[in-house]
């Protein structure tokens, strides 16, 4: 469990943008490669003492958490064999050191418990997903309904700015040299107007949406 925390810390403080020759980017790459080691060494052992898949019940791959652990430490020894390449390749199986946290879970009773809970209550979850875009799609009509075609705004970066308070419609920003500009969150097809729906479900720029709105319906 303390390699483990140690192995998350590692990959907290990792960065690829730090000089590859630096001394904290050489260290890191030491504490990750002796992390390996003792990651290697741990299950090599479980695999002698237990057999690899072909000694019963107990073997060592016959558990889906073992194979997890075997699964990262393959990860971990492909990475660090092949780290003075630099292929895309072996990016990916750097990368796919975030796995190790995961090891944790196998050592902790109670947060196997609840992963393995979430993992049963999928099917109620994607029955409250259906709902959901249920909702979208409803929401998503009305939406095409109301304010399709609507969702324009003028792009003034062409227009001195002592004329732009007078642009008022589509033809005033045509007439004084602006473009007529769709916006990203628009009602023009179900489609979007669902994904501009699960914007202002998210309440990250759902603001915007609602001036451009009020901005379409002035217009227009």
């Amino acid at each position: 469990m303390g390699f483990i925390v140690v192995s998350t810390i590692l990959l907290a403080l990792d960065n690829p943008l730090y000089d590859p020759k630096g001394n904290l980017a050489m260290t890191l790459d030491k504490i990750d490669l002796f992390l390996t080691i003792v990651f290697t060494i741990e299950c090599a052992i479980n695999i002698i003492v237990r057999g690899i898949i072909m000694n019963g019940p107990g073997s060592y791959l016959r558990e889906s958490w073992n194979i997890l652990d075997f699964l990262v430490v393959c990860f971990s020894l492909v990475s660090s064999a092949f780290s003075g390449l630099n292929l895309g390749v072996i990016k990916i199986f750097r990368m796919l050191r975030v796995l190790r946290p995961l090891r944790m879970l196998k050592r902790n009773f109670g947060l196997k418990v609840q992963v393995v809970s979430l993992l049963n209550s999928i099917p109620n979850i994607m029955n409250l997903l259906a709902i959901t875009l249920l909702f979208l799609l409803l929401f998503g009509i009305q939406g095409v309904n109301f304010f399709a075609g609507k969702m324009y705004y003028c792009n003034t970066d062409n227009i001195p700015e002592s004329v732009r308070s007078k642009i008022i419609s589509e033809w005033d920003c045509y007439d004084y040299g602006g473009d007529w500009v769709n916006y990203d969150s628009n009602f023009d097809n179900v489609g979007q107007a669902m994904l501009t729906f699960f914007t202002i479900m998210t309440m990250e720029g759902w603001i915007d949406v609602m001036w451009q709105a009020i901005d379409a319906t002035n217009i227009h």
